[in-house]
């Protein structure tokens, strides 16, 4: 996955993680995001502040997604964008994936490997059928068609 399309898909990844994963269970006290039921599903404002530290970091980059309606509206905003690691990211990632569990990273890799590649609303489709209390306030929940409705 060289990219990740949009804060939304960004903020379900990392739920998953956080849901699906023992690497999570370990370090529950250091990366809790907290995540609440909200307008699309579970929500974060801590995600939020992660992208703006890794932002003013140089790890990642944020651009403009061209196809969206709020499409260069406010570069200053997350939304609408899609985040990429950049080279001084990667190497952050490297050293930290050495000190990583060899079964925490394999756990991850397969996470990103399962619902990585899924577009937006079959990630959304997948969170809001497993972790229904999640989509509780979810404004689109209706649109979607889930299995079982």
């Amino acid at each position: 996955m060289e990219s990740i399309r949009g804060v939304t898909k960004l903020q379900k990844l990392l739920f998953l993680i956080e849901q699906e994963t023992e690497f999570f269970e370990e370090y529950e006290n250091d990366i809790a995001f907290n995540f609440a039921p909200y307008k699309m599903g579970p929500f974060s404002e801590r995600v939020y502040e992660e992208l703006h530290f890794l932002l003013q970091l140089g790890a990642i980059e944020a651009t403009p997604m061209d196809d969206g309606p709020l499409a260069g509206v406010d570069d200053n905003d997350l939304s609408n964008k899609e985040f990429s690691i950049t080279p001084k990211g990667k190497k952050i990632a490297s050293q930290l994936v050495e000190i990583l569990e060899p079964e925490y990273q394999s756990e991850i890799e397969n996470l990103v490997e399962s619902y990585g590649d899924l577009s937006l609303p079959e990630l959304l489709e997948v969170v809001y059928t497993s972790y229904p209390s999640f989509a509780t306030e979810s404004e689109i929940k209706d649109k979607l068609q889930l299995e079982g409705d």
